[in-house]
């Protein structure tokens, strides 16, 4: 369990896990199903899980892409 959430955060997303209301199988199995042809029409599908969120878009929105291009030319990723 991170650190860097709280007692309650923690166990909501335990609850979350356990209830398979977050399929993590089936989230991969959705990627793996479309992520080759959005790889090569270019077109945005992703998956963002980290300690501060499960983030699943399809697509992102805009102005998400354009301020995630911004940070990432910034920090030297682009």
């Amino acid at each position: 369990m991170s650190e860097n959430r709280t007692e309650l955060q923690n166990e909501v997303v335990q609850a979350l896990i356990s209830s398979k209301a977050i399929n993590f199988e089936v989230v991969g199995n959705v990627l793996t199903k479309f992520g080759a042809r959005a790889a090569l029409t270019g077109d945005a599908i992703g998956a963002i899980i980290n300690w501060r969120a499960i983030d699943i878009c399809i697509p992102p929105e805009p102005y998400q892409v354009a301020g995630l291009a911004a940070r990432e030319m910034a920090a030297g990723r682009g």
